[in-house]
């Protein structure tokens, strides 16, 4: 997706051709909580468990793309000369996948800094963080969960829902745990960003926030290799969001979602606190879970019925049964998206191939077209 084919703000195009960078500001105190100016919007990330460690390389790996998108450049203070040299290499792999052109940051090197020995996982709920829950090895020992990327902070109800899910997990695998609120989405950069290719970064950040008591970050795998494509989290792309005090790490593409769905539901840990905490809704979520009808719900639920079809998700609705569900949904427009549905056909269940078959046929010609 190139600049010309999106919708960026006067304001910002004139801002990029004029070379005027995005300034990231220095904030002093680790346990900030009041908003702070990003580009001329205000911005927030908060904690009610823990200190957070706000420095440059959090706030350069949230916006460096999302800036970038738009046609310009970060500014700042000091950084680690680590981060700043994968941050030039980030903004060229997004030169070449989405034709995004920005200067190189602007921050003087910082020199190096100790690394802690905890390991930290970005948990979400979802099945690749579910899978980094309880196959990584080793196994994290601190899972952040954010509010304000999929759900939004103005539905508590859900978030606290969400809270006492993942204290449960917590004290199940002996991690401990943190939220962070943050508005990051609602941010003008954002809004102009496509979330699948910046989100990546905004993960990256959950990291370097907690980089006080983490020294290994995990992000999630969103697909298997061989299946790779331009996107916002990838095996080439995380890690060069490290720095000399945190290491990024991505992990899970060595095995395809319906894989990690498999071993997860033959684990004889993580199978009750899958059927009872599993959340993938973003399009309509709820206090119980997720809606049962979105194009995520739908595929998490035909992949329960090709893995294990008496398999029932506490968190997953059935009123509407899933091959209307299949039927119903629209053509799908990404391709590497399409992969997920791709490893579905094959089903013993007659009806469910057939459904799945016409998706992927008719995902297939809007593709072409």
């Amino acid at each position: 997706m190139s600049l010309r084919t999106r919708k960026v703000s006067v304001r910002d195009r004139f801002l990029g051709w004029m070379e005027v960078p995005v300034i990231l500001p220095t904030v002093p105190s680790h346990s900030h909580r009041e908003p702070f100016r990003v580009a001329g919007d205000d911005f927030f990330v908060r904690s009610k468990h823990c200190d957070l460690n706000v420095s440059s390389e959090a706030l350069g790996a949230a916006f460096l793309l999302p800036a970038a998108s738009v046609g310009r450049h970060l500014s700042g203070a000091a950084v680690d000369q680590q981060w700043l040299d994968g941050a030039v290499q980030i903004l060229r792999k997004a030169d070449d996948w989405w034709g995004w052109r920005a200067g190189s940051p602007r921050f003087y090197p910082r020199l190096s800094s100790t690394r802690a020995k905890g390991l930290g996982l970005a948990f979400s709920l979802g099945v690749d963080s579910f899978y980094s829950c309880f196959f990584a090895d080793p196994a994290p020992d601190f899972l952040v969960l954010a509010a304000g990327f999929d759900v939004p902070l103005e539905r508590q109800d859900i978030l606290d829902a969400m809270c006492r899910s993942v204290a449960e997990i917590a004290e199940a695998t002996g991690a401990q745990w943190s939220l962070v609120e943050t508005n990051l989405r609602k941010h003008r950069l954002f809004r102009q960003s496509p979330w699948e290719y910046v989100h990546g970064g905004a993960v990256a950040m959950l990291g370097h926030l907690f980089v006080d008591r983490c020294g290994t970050f995990i992000i999630s795998s969103s697909f298997e290799q061989g299946k790779l494509g331009p996107w916002g989290s990838h095996p080439d792309l995380d890690p060069l969001w490290s720095s000399s005090a945190l290491r990024i790490r991505h992990f899970g593409d060595d095995v395809s979602r319906l894989e990690k769905l498999k071993r997860l539901i033959s684990h004889p840990v993580a199978r009750k606190y899958v059927q009872r905490h599993m959340r993938v809704c973003w399009v309509a979520p709820n206090k119980s879970g997720n809606c049962g009808r979105c194009r995520k719900c739908t595929l998490l639920r035909a992949s329960l019925e090709v893995c294990d079809p008496g398999f029932k998700l506490e968190t997953m609705p059935d009123d509407v049964g899933l091959l209307d569900a299949v039927r119903s949904l629209a053509p799908c427009a990404d391709k590497l998206v399409l992969n997920y549905w791709r490893e579905l056909l094959g089903s013993e269940n007659p009806g469910l191939d057939s459904v799945l078959r016409d998706l992927v046929m008719r995902s297939e010609e809007k593709l072409r077209r």
